[in-house]
């Protein structure tokens, strides 16, 4: 809706003229999103190594926790917003098998290319499938599944309120959601040592793995710039979540935010 009476044209223009954070630069809406889906483009094929050598492993034990706290039984849909490679629908694709299924909705082709063959190579590869879309405006009609889960994809997206407000529309009623996003640690001692790996070692160990240093770079960047946790909690009660709460796991390096629709 356009409530200032711009036309068209001028929306459009103030749209592109929006500036926006890509890690430490300010950059305009549309070429964030071009910029995000470049980081992928370049490190999709050997994702997956890269996250579990970079985070020692830790990055699975979060997502088994988040997605244990959804309480999934066979039957159930399942969305996973910015599922990339597909870690959490495999993992709820397990939980809600036979009947269920879990969509891997994003907007990166060669990530969700990798995420397809990963899949294939499950037992539950049937329950799991891969949509490309835009998790600001997605391609589902209204109270469609019972769960939605997003495994460390809010910090990149354009418009967090209104991906927010996306995954509220699709849930059906008394539907979950569970977010995992990066956060600081909690310990000053503990947040010295992470801005020194984040920024020195990080980096080294990707460029190593997957020959590009850039997207993680980009991720200790985004993770500076993101919302607090107490920020992201309110977002989702404006979104219209509720039972909002959150938990911090390793010291905060992890954030899970878990809500439901009334």
């Amino acid at each position: 809706m356009n409530v200032r009476g711009d036309s068209p044209r001028e929306a459009r223009a103030a749209a592109r003229s929006e500036e926006v954070s890509f890690g430490y630069t300010r950059v305009g809406a549309p070429e964030k999103k071009r910029l995000v889906s470049g980081q992928f483009d370049a490190i999709a094929r050997r994702y997956d190594l890269a996250d579990a050598i970079l985070s020692f492993g830790l990055h699975l034990y979060w997502k088994r926790w988040g997605i244990d706290r959804l309480a999934l039984k066979d039957g159930d849909l399942v969305l996973d917003v910015c599922g990339g490679t597909g870690d959490l629908a495999l993992l709820a694709g397990a939980r809600v098998a036979p009947l269920g299924r879990a969509f891997v909705y994003d907007f990166n082709g060669p990530m969700m290319c990798a995420g397809r063959a990963k899949a294939e190579r499950s037992r539950f590869a049937g329950n799991v499938l891969f949509v490309e879309g835009d998790a600001e405006e997605m391609s589902f009609p209204d109270a469609v599944f019972d769960a939605i889960t997003v495994g460390f994809g809010i910090r990149n997206l354009v418009h967090l309120d209104r991906g927010l407000s996306e995954m509220h529309r699709v849930l059906k009623p008394g539907g979950r959601l569970m977010i995992l996003e990066f956060s600081l640690p909690v310990h000053a001692w503990f947040r010295r040592l992470y801005d020194f790996y984040s920024f020195r070692m990080m980096p080294l160990g990707a460029r190593i793995i997957c020959g590009a240093a850039g997207p993680h770079r980009y991720l200790a960047e985004s993770i500076r710039v993101f919302d607090s946790p107490e920020r992201v909690v309110e977002r989702l009660e404006n979104a219209g979540f509720s039972d909002v709460r959150l938990r911090r796991l390793t010291d905060g390096i992890s954030v899970v935010y878990l809500a439901r629709k009334r």
